[in-house]
């Protein structure tokens, strides 16, 4: 059965924690001096837990907006995580053969299957933004705005991890090999739809080159999504006498629009799955072709002082790598 995967469809949209009735930052915070920059350092006051509570509060907005915004990407990529990747990973593959079983006679040897050497790496990029608190939101109590600029810090962050798995599928330049045009010989649009993608998945097994074999995911845009949704049902509709076993060679059906943000006066676009295209990716040799490294997850790591005391700048960061190969694994299909 194809899985349907899209923002709309995963998106959790979480309650904010709400302050204690009364609350008052200047109760429990002290101005200890001024950056360089002219930003005001505040220390966490008192006996009590507040600091504490503070950065626990601070990380479930920050969880809460990556589950606003849910990743997408994972069932296309084999995901390495491991805190001692090293700065630039090599990309090994298995010798030409790959791994066969041969049958050993009497006296016979036993062949065996090797890495090969490295001809390809991916580097561990590191990724950060900060938040910053600023003296209005002590002196004028400004609770409200805390949580919205907390969760746009998650959103932020798992916008930028589809972006880095998914721009190397759209963005990459497909020779004819890797492209399927539209069929539009069915009695109805559905059934242009499924004849388009059975043609896009004969492309793929018959390339010789770079076999495609499936099975297959579908990354396409939203507003394809429903009439592909309507092609890969396997109960027969009115007027679609077409019925395919690629609609069983389909495990995964993602929708991706991309995402925009603004930071003060810089903003950002990732671009989505145009209208009118899908992606075919084989997932047969996806542990080869799309691998995903995660050195370290999204964490607090920019303070120097304890961050169960200071509140006044907080910096997340994360090491992330990413490794596509879209000639080997892809095709390109213009839709009808």
């Amino acid at each position: 059965m194809t899985k349907f995967i899209s923002r709309e469809l995963l998106s959790k949209d979480k309650a904010k924690i709400s302050f204690p009735r009364g609350l008052r930052l200047q109760d429990h915070l002290r101005e200890t001096g001024r950056q360089s920059n002219g930003g005001h350092i505040y220390e966490f006051v008192g006996t009590d837990s507040f600091g504490v509570e503070w950065q626990q509060r601070q990380r479930f907005e920050i969880d809460a907006g990556r589950d606003e915004e849910p990743l997408l990407y994972q069932p296309l990529y084999d995901v390495v995580s491991d805190s001692s990747l090293p700065k630039n990973v090599p990309i090994q593959k298995l010798g030409p053969g790959a791994v066969i079983f041969e049958e050993v006679f009497e006296g016979g040897e036993v062949k065996f299957s090797s890495i090969g050497s490295s001809e390809e790496t991916t580097p561990i990029r590191h990724w950060a933004t900060g938040l910053e608190y600023s003296k209005d939101l002590v002196i004028f109590n400004e609770l409200w705005n805390v949580p919205m600029v907390e969760r746009q810090m998650g959103i932020a962050h798992n916008a930028l991890l589809n972006e880095l798995h998914l721009s190397p599928i759209i963005d990459y330049t497909y020779a004819a090999a890797n492209q399927t045009a539209a069929v539009t010989a069915g009695a109805t649009d559905v059934e242009d739809m499924l004849l388009t993608l059975e043609a896009g998945i004969l492309a793929s097994k018959l390339d010789t080159a770079n076999p495609r074999r499936g099975p297959y995911t579908l990354l396409v845009s939203s507003g394809n999504m429903f009439m592909v949704e309507k092609a890969l049902m396997r109960t027969p509709q009115q007027g679609v006498t077409l019925q395919s076993s690629a609609i069983d060679m389909i495990r995964n059906v993602i929708a991706y629009d991309g995402w925009s943000g603004t930071r003060g006066a810089k903003a950002v676009t990732y671009t989505g799955v145009a209208t009118g295209t899908a992606y075919l990716i084989s997932q047969q040799y996806r542990g080869q072709d799309m691998r995903s490294f995660e050195k370290q997850s999204l964490q607090n790591e920019g303070m120097e002082e304890d961050i169960s005391r200071f509140m006044t700048q907080t910096v997340y960061d994360s090491y992330y790598g990413v490794y596509a190969n879209p000639l080997r694994s892809t095709e390109e299909i213009t839709l009808p």
